[in-house]
């Protein structure tokens, strides 16, 4: 069983970055850790050639290699940061450009009666989702993760954090930092047994 926890932030020591990893340290399952600040992954053009040729992007960058990572994945952890009342702009070209793995004939049709809205890989495995915010947005963040990953990817979303840390280090913030081990024990015990 592996976890691919993906930290969205684009600063690489940052508060969300940072609680990706301390979930999926706690889960005490393998995981592989996911720096988008690493990838060189472009905006979605909404070509939709991915639909016509069984899941693959046209788009060549490090999002060819993430498409294998994802198809592997028993389970998600997914954390991005806060930026203008809602998720980044990282975090939501990455969420588009997933797309793709729906039309690779893996997993139960999206809805019976909409076959072009293509088949969910990742229905029913388990994920956590978390946001950081300096100011406000967070539940506008965290909503629009859930619409993501619950409904629209249909996974079963064990945890959802939206932490409000201000200008503080998440390292300096216990309290934090244990919803988010509790998040990642709740994330292990999905994924029992997991090694």
């Amino acid at each position: 069983m592996k976890i691919l926890a993906v930290c969205g932030s684009h600063r690489e020591m940052s508060n969300t970055n940072k609680l990706v990893k301390k979930v999926a340290e706690a889960s005490g399952c393998d995981f592989e850790l996911l720096e988008m600040s690493s990838l060189d992954i472009k905006p979605c053009t909404g070509c939709g050639a991915c639909m016509m040729n069984e899941g693959h992007c046209v788009i060549e960058d490090d999002m060819q290699a993430v498409y294998e990572k994802l198809m592997e994945a028993d389970a998600l952890v997914f954390g991005c940061p806060t930026y203008f009342m809602d998720i980044s702009g990282a975090a939501k070209c990455f969420i588009d450009r997933t797309m793709a793995i729906f039309y690779r004939g893996v997993g139960p049709a999206y809805h019976p009666d909409m076959p072009w809205l293509g088949q969910r890989p990742h229905a029913g495995k388990p994920a956590v989702i978390l946001t950081t915010v300096a100011g406000s947005g967070h539940e506008r963040s965290i909503e629009t993760l859930s619409i993501c990953f619950a409904d629209i990817y249909k996974m079963n979303v064990v945890e959802r954090l939206a932490e409000p840390v201000r200008m503080n280090d998440v390292d300096d913030m216990p309290e934090v930092l244990q919803r988010a081990e509790a998040a990642g024990r709740k994330l292990g015990a999905a994924l029992q047994p997991c090694r």
